[in-house]
């Protein structure tokens, strides 16, 4: 009876000791990243406004589903449905905001500028929010916005020089 108190006791510290630890953790993270890009900005914003063309060349991504001009939901690989609004497309800025079904909320932003060669630069950044205490250690164990972005905007430059060579410029 002794060793089974002793093992609910030392799981009840063991939670306490998670949840304390999640509590000290900040609650949004970011990650940014940029790359140039050798095609017009023009382009290379289609793109990526072009949502549901995204399950061909981005490999996280299995479906778009639109519901409007301005809010759709992408279907991950792996089940998750995150929720995207387009919160600014004006100028050299693109923002989105999104809700996953997995328990965090977020903006995406990019900026993107002409280069004197025509090619674009686009910096991207990432904030993302998970409320949950849990949540929050388990983001910092699996999930890094930076190299999320990074990864985002190798498959976007492949895509615009996909587009690109297609259209023959």
């Amino acid at each position: 009876m002794k060793i089974l108190l002793f093992a609910v006791a030392g799981v009840v510290l063991i939670g306490i000791a998670v949840m304390i630890f999640g509590a000290l953790l900040p609650a949004t993270r970011e990650g940014t990243a940029s790359a140039t890009i050798d095609a017009p900005a023009a382009l290379v914003r289609s793109t990526i406004l072009d949502v549901e063309s995204q399950p061909a060349w981005r490999a996280r991504v299995k479906a778009v589903e639109r519901q409007s001009d301005t809010a759709w939901t992408e279907i991950a690989a792996d089940g998750e449905r995150i929720a995207f609004r387009l919160a600014d497309a004006g100028g050299e800025t693109l923002a989105l905001e999104f809700e996953s079904d997995r328990g965090y909320v977020g903006r995406w932003e990019a900026r993107l500028e002409t280069l004197p060669s025509g090619a674009t630069r686009l910096a991207v950044r990432e904030q993302a929010t998970v409320a949950s205490l849990v949540g929050r250690i388990l983001s910092r164990l699996f999930f890094s916005p930076g190299a999320f972005a990074a990864d985002y905007l190798e498959e976007l430059t492949g895509e615009v020089a996909r587009r690109r060579a297609a259209s023959g410029e």
